[in-house]
């Protein structure tokens, strides 16, 4: 018992209190508690692994890798699939549409093509007529070259009926013989043929040289 315990006691033993029972312990036995609340409470135990479950562990975790990596290019694959088959969509419905332009835009240009007919018949049969009529005449020679122009805007051209016959882009309708032009050539032109974009909207009608 401490000094300073016996010195509480005695205190109280002349107050007339009776004192209660002092327990002396000994400094070994409290280190030795706290030395095992500590390693009670302190850092968990070292866990020992199975080598096989360790090796199990491991390629099990191998495979959900390699199903995940398989799954992601697939998806990868997917979507560059889908962004193909869209530009390709996109592609044919592009030219689907020009197609279509060209097409309604050549309707229209072979439904002006016998105005311009009408123009060169009237034209190549003109009379002799006075000054006034002669300005009312050239009126409409100017609304033929603005014909012609928006034509040739368009990419139409007349086809050339100068030379040697050519079944692409020249229609026989007769044959004659001839002084001056060579057999399988052309004597003269009956209609005008035009062309769009390389293309013969119709041929030109000629007579051929025999």
């Amino acid at each position: 018992m401490t000094k300073k315990n016996s010195e509480k006691q005695e205190t109280q033993a002349q107050a007339g209190v009776d004192a209660p029972e002092v327990v002396e312990v000994e400094a070994d036995e409290v280190a030795a508690e706290r030395e095992g609340d500590t390693a009670a409470n302190g850092a968990p135990e070292a866990i020992e692994l199975d080598p096989a479950e360790l090796l199990e562990t491991i390629a099990r975790l191998e495979a959900e890798l390699a199903e995940a990596n398989q799954q992601a290019a697939e998806v990868t694959e997917k979507s560059q699939r889908l962004a193909a088959e869209f530009q390709n969509s996109r592609r044919r419905q592009e030219r689907q549409l020009a197609e279509q332009i060209e097409r309604s835009s050549m309707h229209l240009i072979k439904r002006l093509l016998p105005a311009m007919d009408d123009f060169d018949l009237a034209f190549a049969n003109v009379p002799e007529a006075t000054d006034a009529e002669a300005a009312w005449i050239d009126g409409f020679r100017q609304i033929q070259r603005k014909l012609r122009q928006l034509l040739e805007e368009e990419g139409v051209t007349p086809i050339a009926t100068e030379g040697a016959f050519d079944p692409t882009l020249h229609e026989a309708i007769a044959s004659a013989p001839s002084d001056s032009v060579e057999p399988g050539h052309i004597i003269d032109t009956l209609r005008a043929g035009y062309q769009l974009k390389g293309h013969v909207l119709r041929p030109a009608l000629v007579r051929v040289a025999m």
